[in-house]
């Protein structure tokens, strides 16, 4: 995910102005009063292929998830300059925009979301089968942007999972026709007498263009969870930067003003061409995007959008093979995620690798089924409007979106239709499960979590309700609270939670830690504060993803040395690869059960370099009570062999986190700890009263 697993990125298509039924390619019209820009549906053309072959992993696309910023420039542009004309001529109605809008996107999209259900049905797992319904009740609302907000935690399902993940930029795109026809009709109808409308819309625009630029770049450094992706606030500059020159646009006509000749030169048009191109050549970094490298393209596309060069098609943007790609765009866009998703884990539980026959499969596939969609769903609706009235179009949307909430409803009350599927992979489903214990406790990315408290209690109430331990970490510290938690309450130990998704503990400094996230570093400060800065609690329980002992060793002498008594946890497995996924497909492959799956324990699966340096820290220690090891590796792993799955059961629901179905066979290890770190406390206490 560049950030995490995610590499989501998606592209929203960037909508087509409506055409006559019979056009010549230079006097057709947009709905909004221009000329229809064949350029602008040649860059639509480009962008399309670039988040194809960017998706599919086609050579030659590294930056091709660029192609959503471009398409958000071009649909600011015509969308903007469809409204300004609308309210020139007078008779623009929010209504009618609204309508216009919803009769392009909603058809072709409701056609996707309904056959990814229905194709789901036979291929997905329950659980993953009522998120995919979930997801596409939000879809089809124009609000699945806030829902894949909403599951792009650490824990997400990764992103080849989520069929419709692609629908948060159209959902980004509605809400920006909601807010800018708004916002344009009020500055039209209450503007100074004295004051041009088109100079008041003009700073409106810069104005919030601005601000959201501004939001969009300290974001793109604070937030470490990556909603800015997916957020109109950190995106609507995007928008705006085509916005911006439709206001220019109109304003020049209706004042009859000469543009500025080196804006509309050949040679910025080629510029911009360039840099778009560039930019989907070059592997940009995914991380924290939109960003500040995301001006890059906005202003490519921008320059193309401005210049209007080769606008009639007399050179290569008019070929007609690139202005048919242009035209599937939007339905081609819709297809092809899905496509991949499907073909994807279709491939995977056969164990057959995706190669470039496969992938070019795929791409012929999102075109063909992109041109059929444009011919037999998008054009009749558009076009046959005596039958499609709005009446007629907006009775069929509601009875699409109400079947689908009735059919979610359904699935949901029946755990997800699980009988569809054979039963013995129903095991590997649940031991996947993306929820982490305590899950309102365990702070995101950003060191934010639900719980109002500073620190959530496990364990039993302790003396006076003080706190004698704390569990201190990430999530690899953080999968072992259900244990944890029993063995606390048999010892009569009151503990406190302080663990964040992707944060090992260690000692902050300014020189070794300046690479590591600002919310980490604090989060760490704060914590080794509180746990020094009084005398409960007592026992420290740690455990993380460390990468080397020398922060383990760091953080054991100042917890020792400050008196604490420390349970250090050991690591356990690092996989490598998806424990349920690969244990499904296996059993898909063998067509019954496989109750038991062990491998071989080589010294990459078992991490032995960093066990052997942990171990030193532990020899330093070995006459201080005060440092308890809590091992798990012995109840995984026996002889030469590491069991992944045993008695029908994952002891992993990903690649190197334990599943929570198992958790409990952990508890007696931490009983043992906890008895030792009490006697080794109270031991301490009595020395030095």
């Amino acid at each position: 995910m560049g950030w995490g697993t995610l590499l989501y990125y998606s592209i929203a298509d960037a909508q087509q102005p409506l055409r006559a039924d019979t056009r010549s390619t230079a006097t057709n019209k947009h709905s909004g009063g221009g000329t229809f820009r064949l350029d602008i549906n040649a860059l639509r053309a480009l962008s399309v292929l670039a988040v194809l072959g960017y998706h599919l992993k086609i050579p030659g696309f590294a930056g091709g998830f660029v192609g959503v910023d471009v398409f958000l420039v071009i649909t600011g542009y015509l969308m903007t300059g469809k409204v300004l004309a609308e309210l020139a001529a007078g008779r623009f109605s929010l209504w009618s925009f609204g309508m216009l809008r919803m009769r392009r996107i909603y058809p072709a999209l409701a056609v996707v979301v309904i056959s990814s259900a229905i194709i789901g049905w036979f291929v997905t797992l329950p659980g993953e089968y009522l998120r995919h319904l979930r997801q596409a009740c939000y879809a089809l609302v124009a609000l699945s942007n806030f829902a894949f907000d909403a599951d792009n935690g650490y824990f997400a399902m990764a992103a080849q999972t989520k069929p419709l993940l692609h629908t948060w930029s159209l959902a980004i795109e509605w809400q920006f026709y909601i807010w800018m026809p708004l916002v344009a009709a009020l500055i039209w109808r209450r503007a100074l007498p004295s004051k041009s409308r088109s100079n008041v819309m003009m700073g409106a625009f810069l104005a919030v263009g601005f601000v959201s630029l501004a939001w969009c770049l300290w974001q793109s450094h604070s937030d470490m969870m990556g909603s800015a992706f997916f957020s109109l606030r950190a995106r609507a500059w995007e928008p705006l930067a085509g916005g911006l020159i439709a206001v220019s646009e109109f304003q020049r006509r209706r004042e009859n003003t000469p543009g500025l000749p080196w804006l509309t030169a050949p040679g910025m048009a080629i510029g911009g061409w360039v840099l778009v191109a560039a930019c989907i050549i070059y592997p940009l970094p995914e991380t924290h995007w939109p960003g500040p490298l995301t001006l890059l393209p906005i202003l490519g596309a921008a320059l193309i959008v401005a210049a209007r060069h080769q606008a009639d098609g007399r050179g290569l943007l008019g070929l007609p093979f690139i202005q048919r790609i242009g035209d599937w765009s939007y339905s081609i866009y819709l297809w092809h995620w899905p496509i991949w998703v499907f073909a994807l884990s279709w491939l995977s539980f056969r164990g057959y690798d995706v190669n470039a026959r496969e992938k070019m499969l795929m791409v012929s596939a999102s075109v063909l089924l992109g041109a059929a969609s444009y011919y037999l769903v998008e054009q009749p609706i558009r076009k046959r409007r005596v039958f499609w009235t709005e009446r007629r179009l907006v009775s069929s949307a509601s009875i699409v979106f109400c079947s689908l909430i009735a059919f979610t409803a359904t699935a949901f009350l029946n755990n997800g239709f699980p009988m569809r599927l054979p039963e013995y992979l129903l095991a590997a489903e649940e031991a996947r499960r993306n929820g982490t214990p305590r899950d309102e406790c365990f702070r995101n990315s950003n060191s934010a979590k639900r719980a109002a408290e500073t620190y959530c209690s496990f364990g039993s109430e302790g003396v006076a309700g003080r706190p004698t331990a704390i569990l201190w970490g990430d999530s690899f510290a953080n999968q072992y609270l259900v244990p944890i938690s029993s063995a606390a309450l048999r010892n009569g130990v009151h503990g406190l939670i302080a663990t964040q998704s992707a944060c090992r503990a260690f000692i902050d400094d300014p020189a070794l830690n300046s690479g590591d996230q600002q919310p980490c570093r604090e989060f760490n400060r704060s914590t080794m504060d509180f746990v020094l800065g009084r005398a409960e609690p007592s026992i420290v329980v740690i455990g993380s993803n460390w990468g080397s002992a020398i922060e383990i060793s760091a953080l054991v002498d100042r917890l020792l040395s400050s008196g604490k008594t420390v349970i250090l946890i050991m690591p356990l497995l690092n996989v490598g690869f998806d424990v349920p996924q690969r244990w499904m497909e296996n059993q898909a492959r063998a067509g019954r059960a496989l109750d038991e799956w062990k491998v071989e324990a080589d010294p990459v699966l078992t991490m032995s370099s960093l066990r052997a340096e942990i171990s030193k820290i532990l020899d330093k220690y070995e006459d201080d009570p005060r440092l308890i090891a809590a091992d798990p590796f012995p109840l995984v792993c026996e002889h030469s062999h590491c069991y992944l799955v045993r008695n029908g059961q994952s002891n992993f629901r990903d690649s190197a986190h334990i599943s929570n179905v198992n958790a409990t066979q952990y508890t007696g290890m931490f009983d043992a700890a906890f008895r030792l770190a009490v006697q080794a406390t109270s031991k301490a206490t009595n020395e030095a009263d």
